[in-house]
């Protein structure tokens, strides 16, 4: 199996299982551009996810710098995500992605991500801002 199939495989690996989590989720075919972005997930309590793919968990310091940037693009709604395989293979695992890559360090700016909604609810994110309701007798309403 070529590289490339086998990362295909994987992206739909993680759709999935975003999907089972109560995702939608937007796959970016050839997401070799410039976002470096393999998938988006989108759900009504959490955050955007803008999720990079890899299945031994390996990435570039310019692809990890890279979907960082697209994330600070659209803070605090999103998050830059790096998707993994778990532990022998199994599942998958999420690492949050906070800051640039340090290279030669041995740890980098990361956090373990449950994208899971099953845990606390977090605040929800409202992408528009509150309209308030006018009603038809009042002096404000010109319709």
């Amino acid at each position: 199996m070529s590289h490339y199939a086998k990362g295909t495989r994987f992206e739909h690996k993680v759709r999935d299982n975003l999907e089972s989590l109560g995702y939608s989720v937007i796959r970016s075919a050839g997401s070799k551009g410039d976002s470096k972005v393999d998938l988006v997930a989108f759900h009504p309590a959490y955050p955007l996810m803008l999720v990079q793919c890899k299945t031994d968990g390996k990435i570039s310091k310019a692809e990890w710098d890279r979907v960082h940037e697209v994330a600070g693009w659209y803070e605090p709604r999103a998050v830059a995500v790096l998707a993994s395989n778990g532990p022998k293979g199994r599942g998958v695992t999420f690492t949050r992605i906070v800051g640039k890559r340090v290279p030669y360090a041995r740890s980098q700016p990361c956090t373990p991500y449950d994208p899971a909604p099953d845990g606390p609810t977090p605040p929800p994110y409202s992408f528009f801002m509150p309209i308030e309701m006018v009603e038809h007798g009042s002096p404000d309403y010109h319709g």
